[in-house]
């Protein structure tokens, strides 16, 4: 026995590890200690290791009638339901192990199944403890003294241990998390439910990685349980909103002689101030497949004079604008004296969509698909490069002055036509034994496409993005960008 239950301790050890399939479970939140170890014990599940956990039917009539008690009041169609096939998903448990005490995964009863978090909304807790073991049923003994029959391992496991997921980067199932790429960091802060997300670029302008000069810092929340019987598995809450601040990189304006040589180098700038960063989905309770989605990014302060170091700026020469643009060289004019040279800054964004999340089969959701409609907005701005000075020693420039302040010339660019407005994504992601996803995007007629597939288990993956401009290039956009990066995700 004892060697039995180290075989079941080394297997879920290596979980974190070896799982290449997902089955997600989702936390309730704010339970009990006791209650809030049930849900956070369960972690991504690889089917063939799910095989060997604890599984039993329940063969109990008293115990039979009580769970169906509870599916039904949780809303399951009575033609899914049978007393008489009840199966139950467990783990060794947290109470005492070497009684044979469980914590429970998953409940199956017929054709219809309850995560974690539905079962201790359901479930009273005097059922729950009757049926992990930690309270005898009978009233003498310990651990399981009801009527039951175990699965033994060679047994197949049930569609339900092959969860949807909405999020392969966040999963809602853990304790703690964390997800490593060159595009964006996501750190789960243990049982809280806040996320802490670092984001280099701004995807929903199409302007990927340091293309656009920013990076956010983000704080991350769900919200608001999901009560919705048919999508709370995929779908555990209803909100998730964000709040964070944006600062300015100077990484890629000269990438020679790092080792993103290979990129092409941007002239984009982020907003000298810094910026307020925030968004939200919204999903109907009516019809959780369908919501709102919004984001916002917006300067604290407008633009102003300021002394800069010019190589932690991207600017452009004024002749380039003359032949692309047309405009005169005299237009750009500060009070006697003459603009050179152009910075352009992203002042703001935004963006808000309807969006619609889709299984194939929701019996066995291999194949999941997202799609968003709406509107983008991109505002840049540019201001004039003046006061340069330069060393008298090494003639390098080492100091300059940014302005818009009395300036003839200089030119927002912002969204003039109908095309400049839309916003279209269609994500798919493929969620079988060896899982893969992939999207489309055209924002701000920028199309992006992004894509990852997993190389080691389901902890280092390899993810890609590639955006080009559809319209001719503004004097600051890269027509073309490519960028891949291994992707670590760990999970505890």
């Amino acid at each position: 026995m004892k060697k039995n239950k180290s075989i079941v301790s080394l297997i879920i050890i290596s979980l974190l590890f070896l799982s290449s399939s997902s089955v997600t479970m989702y936390s309730q939140g704010f339970l009990p200690e006791s209650e809030q170890r049930l849900i956070n014990s369960l972690e991504t599940l690889d089917n063939e290791i799910i095989r060997y956990f604890p599984r039993w039917k329940v063969c109990e009539p008293n115990l039979q009638i009580h769970i169906l008690s509870a599916f039904r009041q949780a809303g399951y169609p009575a033609e899914l339901l049978d007393a008489g096939n009840i199966e139950v998903l467990a783990a060794p448990g947290a109470f005492d192990p070497e009684y044979g005490n469980f914590q429970i995964l998953l409940v199956q009863c017929g054709d219809a199944a309850m995560s974690p978090a539905q079962i201790n909304l359901y479930f009273t807790a005097q059922l729950r403890k009757k049926l992990s073991g930690e309270e005898s049923y009978s009233g003498t003994g310990i651990g399981r003294t009801y009527c039951y029959k175990e699965i033994p391992p060679e047994a197949p496991v049930s569609t339900y241990q092959a969860e949807a997921i909405i999020n392969y980067y966040q999963p809602t199932d853990v304790t703690h998390s964390i997800a490593l790429s060159l595009f964006e960091q996501n750190l789960k802060l243990g049982e809280s439910g806040f996320w802490l997300r670092h984001v280099f670029g701004n995807d929903d302008a199409g302007y990927q990685f340091w293309s656009s000069g920013q990076v956010a810092a983000q704080l991350q929340r769900p919200i608001y349980l999901n009560k919705d019987i048919r999508t709370s598995r995929a779908i555990p809450h209803l909100m998730d909103f964000y709040i964070g601040f944006g600062y300015r990189i100077s990484s890629g304006i000269n990438p020679e002689g790092t080792m993103f040589a290979w990129l092409k180098p941007r002239t984009l700038n982020a907003s000298q101030s810094g910026d307020f960063v925030a968004g939200l989905n919204l999903r109907f309770p009516f019809a959780p497949e369908f919501g709102i989605s919004a984001n916002v990014r917006v300067p604290l302060e407008p633009p102003k004079t300021k002394e800069i170091k010019p190589t932690d700026w991207g600017w452009y020469n004024i002749d380039a604008l003359v032949d692309a643009d047309e405009r005169d060289p005299v237009e750009f004019e500060q009070t006697g004296e003459n603009i050179s040279d152009i910075v352009p800054v992203m002042h703001s964004s935004g963006r808000i969509s309807v969006f619609y999340n889709m299984w194939l089969d929701r019996k066995k959701p291999e194949n999941y698909f997202r799609f968003d409609l709406g509107l983008n907005y991109v505002e840049t701005r540019e201001m004039g490069l003046t006061d340069l000075f330069i060393d008298p020693t090494t003639q390098e420039l080492v100091g300059a002055t940014i302005a818009v302040e009395g300036m003839t010339g200089l030119k927002t660019y912002k969204p003039s036509e109908a095309l400049d407005w839309l916003y279209l994504k269609v994500e798919y992601r493929n969620q079988s034994t060896w899982p893969f996803g992939a999207s489309l995007q055209v924002a701000n007629q920028t199309l992006m496409m992004r894509g990852w597939v997993p190389i080691l288990g389901n902890w280092l993956l390899l993810e890609a993005k590639y955006s080009t401009v559809l319209r001719d290039p503004r004097p600051f956009e890269l027509k073309n960008f490519f960028m891949i990066s291994p992707v670590i995700r760990l999970t505890i």
